[in-house]
């Protein structure tokens, strides 16, 4: 299963060190058992950083022990973002998605449906999923 790339957004971050009992801490187990790359931006973290601070800085520490286990990816070009992305998506969202789609992402999986509702667990017009936690432990990685 280490064939599975999947790419970390902010709040599957934010959530995994924040509530380490739940799904996405254990999606971080799985990476640091090899059983999936796991990927991740620079912006993702900062962002993930930001919301820990301000909601529960006691976490952040947690949060640098996880990213132990996460490959951090390069920001994509401005061009990649705008030729790998819908426009139709927020300008927080589309660096993220295209950060996965440039790093070779197999999975996108993110805690908030609501921006990426239309795209959740298909794969149109991208060449990824984007699930949640729920659904990547439940439908790929049982």
């Amino acid at each position: 299963m280490a064939d599975l790339r999947v790419f970390l957004d902010a709040n599957v971050l934010f959530t995994a060190a924040y509530s380490p009992d739940g799904l996405p801490a254990l999606l971080i187990e799985l990476g640091a058992a090899g059983r999936v790359t796991l990927l991740t931006s620079p912006l993702a973290i900062v962002e993930a950083d930001r919301n820990l601070e301000a909601k529960r800085p006691a976490s952040l520490a947690t949060m640098r022990r996880s990213l132990a286990a996460v490959r951090v990816v390069r920001e994509p070009a401005p061009a990649d973002v705008e030729r790998l992305t819908p426009p139709e998506l927020s300008s927080k969202d589309r660096p993220l998605l295209a950060a996965a789609i440039v790093a070779h992402a197999t999975h996108f999986v993110r805690g908030d449906v609501a921006d990426f509702g239309r795209w959740m667990d298909r794969r149109a017009r991208l060449p990824l999923r984007v699930m949640t936690p729920r659904q990547f432990l439940t439908q790929v990685h049982p």
